[in-house]
């Protein structure tokens, strides 16, 4: 009898222990010597075998900036972290001391497309490609307001008395968008296919393109040859061939019109640096409910392993993260058994809870994973180098 009375009480403790089960890690601080406002350490997470580096910056420090930085200056082409980083010091008016790699795009070349974003990019206040996920966006405002609420762009051009939507901005024509807007952001031509699109070279519009912009153009040009080249004080318009609009028509060289693009939510508009990501890890608090039935209804958790599906698969991971004091840059190591087996995201949100996000999305990770320091790579990128990305998430400090 007395054995049975006791049976009750273990179920009840195994149930109080049971939740609790992917808290926790060991906190190893690196970098004594940081500028006020700011800690990095790694975290050796002792549920499964898995490395990751954080940065934790804080939000009231006056001399630290969140900023990204785009790989080469253009859309088109790829940079290391390092470098991206070098270059933003080099400016002499702040240095990075953090930096990790940004977004998706296109990495391989893609018919002369390699390095395009397809994300949301907003560098010292210019829209540089608009929003695609649109949930998992983060961005700075001038007055260092945090925003990641879901964000769109309304974008239209007028010619006469017809108004044309533009789908996106410097974006491959593959990727499902039938009216383009590149600016010579992009870089020196369009990279277009003949006989697939018409394409208006517009003049008059003062540069760069911002998140709110409204001006009047003038129609230099009209072609069906492709690849039109972008100069420096123009912008170039590609309306697909498959798009059917009488406006199309009264595009002529010499015609006025007017462009006219915004971001909603309207704080958006007054963002000076902003990425995006694809998949919302974090909303007040809670981790993502697509991520958590996936993660409820897989049979077998096998630690370190790769899956098919990317969401459940063991990976390198980046992830951007925030509360009301801190911001957080994340990156977890992975496909090296021995040392660091990766995440899925369900784990990856569950530990930036752990270290205190509310707020959080998930990077471009994989072999692009990468964590520099005072222009150092500290991690161990899965690839053992540091591979060529299209944009990064920089912590930068002013020079005094």
């Amino acid at each position: 009898m007395r054995f049975g009375k006791r049976v009750p009480i273990v179920i009840i403790l195994l149930c109080l222990i049971s939740p609790i089960a992917y808290a926790g890690g060991k906190k190893t601080q690196l970098y004594p010597n940081l500028p006020s406002g700011l800690n990095i350490y790694r975290y050796d997470w002792d549920v499964e075998t898995c490395v990751l580096y954080v940065a934790e910056m804080s939000r009231n420090e006056k001399t630290l900036h969140f900023e990204v930085g785009l790989a080469n200056s253009q859309v088109l082409g790829k940079e290391t972290v390092r470098s991206i980083a070098l270059r933003r010091t080099q400016r002499g008016d702040r240095r990075v001391v953090v930096a990790v790699n940004g977004g998706f795009g296109v990495l391989g070349d893609m018919r002369g497309y390699g390095g395009v974003l397809e994300s949301l990019h907003v560098q010292d206040g210019e829209l540089i490609t608009q929003p695609t996920d649109t949930d998992a966006c983060f961005g700075v405002t001038d007055t260092g307001e945090f925003l990641s609420t879901p964000v769109q762009m309304k974008a239209t051009i007028q010619i006469g008395s017809r108004t044309l939507d533009i789908g996106c901005i410097n974006q491959r024509r593959l990727d499902g968008c039938k009216i383009i807007l590149y600016t010579p952001r992009l870089g020196e031509s369009t990279h277009t296919n003949r006989r697939r699109g018409k394409e208006i070279t517009l003049t008059g519009l003062p540069l760069p393109l911002t998140p709110s912009y409204t001006h009047s153009y003038n129609v230099k040009a009209v072609t069906t040859d492709g690849n039109t080249t972008i100069s420096k004080d123009s912008a170039v318009l590609w309306i697909s061939s498959q798009v059917k609009d009488a406006a199309i028509s009264e595009f002529k060289s010499g015609v006025k019109g007017k462009v006219n693009v915004s971001l909603t939510p309207p704080e958006w508009n007054q963002v000076q640096h902003a990425i995006g990501g694809r998949l919302r890890l974090l909303k007040n608090g809670k981790i993502n409910q697509v991520l958590v039935d996936m993660h409820n209804k897989e049979k077998k958790h096998v630690p370190g392993k790769r899956n098919q599906v990317l969401n459940l698969s063991h990976e390198p991971r980046t992830a951007l993260g925030y509360n009301a004091d801190k911001l957080f840059l994340v990156v977890a190591d992975g496909r090296q058994p021995k040392y660091s087996t990766g995440l899925t995201l369900y784990e990856l949100a569950d530990i930036l809870i752990d270290l205190g996000a509310t707020e959080a999305i998930n990077l471009d990770g994989g072999s692009s994973s990468t964590f520099v320091v005072n222009d150092k790579v500290i991690n161990k990128p899965s690839g053992n180098r540091e591979r060529e990305v299209l944009n990064a998430v920089l912590i930068t400090k002013d020079i005094e």
